[in-house]
């Protein structure tokens, strides 16, 4: 066995306690700027172009600047072939909140998925867009076909639906619901509604 004779090449305890020093430093300063860059003051956000990455510093909001204050409800009713009109029935709900939502909520992404697409479908109101023509319309109608086809005996007979967008206050019952959008009627073929 040959034992090897070369030196290693040592760095002085200075010179490893620089280099600790300004990792430390740095991290640090990593530290500060990505907690003051998250105060809702927007006037911190000057620290986030300092990122020679672009993501160095992150986006994140420990509270949202406008938080939603209400809730949104998806209603439909439908028309059956022999021309019955139902009355409007939930096609989406809330979800009491429980303790154990803190740790395991899956439901939770598919009520914010429908909250998102009402509070763009109320957006685009504004905006003077033809509604039936946009993703968010496309996306509700399809949710409420699914929710109509899964949960409602009349599907077999379905000649078609309307839904409507409710915005309600939630728990404050000092506020009457507002019907925010209530979409023409939408014809379902007869083809789709035999063959499920």
């Amino acid at each position: 066995m040959k034992i090897s004779t070369r030196k290693t090449p040592r760095t002085s305890p200075d010179t490893s306690d620089l280099v600790t020093r300004g990792i430390e430093m740095a991290l640090a300063a990593w530290l500060v700027a990505t907690l003051l860059s998250q105060h809702p003051n927007r006037v911190f956000d000057r620290l986030r172009p300092m990122s020679f990455i672009g993501n160095l510093i992150p986006n994140w909001r420990f509270f949202a600047p406008l938080p939603a204050r209400h809730d949104f409800h998806v209603l439909y009713r439908t028309l059956t072939t022999s021309g019955e009109q139902s009355e409007w029935k939930a096609a989406s709900s809330i979800t009491p909140r429980s303790w154990s939502h803190t740790v395991w909520f899956p439901k939770r992404r598919g009520e914010k998925a429908v909250f998102d697409l009402c509070f763009n479908l109320d957006a685009a109101r504004g905006k003077r867009v033809e509604l039936e023509k946009t993703v968010e319309f496309a996306l509700l109608r399809g949710c409420v076909a699914r929710s109509i086809e899964e949960n409602d005996p009349v599907w077999p007979q379905l000649s078609g639906f309307q839904f409507l967008i409710v915005r309600h206050s939630g728990y404050d019952t000092s506020q009457a619901p507002e019907y925010m959008f209530a979409s023409p009627f939408i014809e379902v073929p007869a083809e789709v509604t035999q063959a499920s």
